[in-house]
């Protein structure tokens, strides 16, 4: 039923979810690739994730490190996390308990999402105004 209920959702607000067999489904926003990830049904949660926001090399590995620590001090919902060694992923974990999915609610973790990637673009090339 959240599954219904999100992929209704994400429709309202325009967008055009694509499957990804087994794993869930693709859409854009602004650039930002974004996946909808089908959680079991028990756990009341919509997940949402930014895959491959920032690659992760020799030269950055550090920095990208402090970025990604800075940016959940920042962001209280959103983790970043490093997936095959080299790739920086943001997932956003929303719990529903008896809540409803709206448009609204996904509207918003598609925004916090999107703002996250940007923030740690901006944190990691130093334009970040907030030390």
């Amino acid at each position: 039923m959240i599954k219904c209920n999100v992929l209704k959702a994400l429709s309202a607000l325009g967008f055009i979810p694509e499957e990804i067999e087994g794993f869930g489904y693709r859409f854009e926003y602004e650039g930002l690739t974004a996946i909808y990830s089908i959680d079991d049904e028990e756990s009341q949660c919509i997940t949402l994730t930014a895959p491959d926001v920032f690659a992760i090399s020799d030269g950055n590995r550090a920095a990208v490190l402090e970025a990604m620590a800075k940016l959940c001090g920042k962001m209280k919902y959103v983790q970043p996390h490093i997936i095959f060694e080299n790739q920086v992923w943001l997932n956003y974990h929303h719990y529903l308990g008896e809540n409803e999915v709206t448009p609204e609610l996904i509207e918003h973790m598609v925004r916090v999402l999107a703002f996250s990637a940007n923030t740690i673009h901006n944190i990691i090339n130093g334009n970040d105004n907030d030390d």
